[in-house]
């Protein structure tokens, strides 16, 4: 069965999930600069890292409202297996857990700014 759009169910399904890991790879990035800021908190290039966590931010929000459009897009299709019902629904909640997950970068990016202007402190 294809779409008005010409794309087959499958392919509308095998991007969501491609959304979904691209989103996934985002955050990773953006959680793996953070903690990397952390632990090296005295190192005059921590800056970039930081900075390169809060230009991930906007991406992933808006890989968050991508990815909502894209399974709302699918939702009113209709008719749908239990299986694709499962992976629409799953993927709505994961883009919520994952965008959360880059607040969670964000709030550690800002924080190792705090202690960087503290005298004396020091990574973990």
């Amino acid at each position: 069965m294809t779409t008005a759009a010409g794309l087959s169910e499958p392919v509308l399904y095998d991007t969501l999930v491609n959304y979904l890991v691209s989103m996934a790879r985002a955050v990773e990035g953006a959680m793996n600069r953070a903690l990397q800021a952390i632990v090296s908190v005295d190192d005059p290039n921590v800056a970039a890292l930081i900075g390169e966590v809060f230009l991930l931010e906007p991406r992933i929000n808006e890989m968050e409202i991508v990815i909502d459009e894209h399974a709302i897009r699918l939702l009113r299709r209709g008719a749908f297996s239990d299986d694709e019902m499962r992976l629409i629904v799953a993927a709505l909640k994961i883009t919520n857990d994952l965008e959360r997950i880059g607040d969670l970068a964000v709030n550690l990016a800002e924080r190792v700014t705090t202690l960087r202007e503290l005298p004396g402190s020091m990574p973990p």
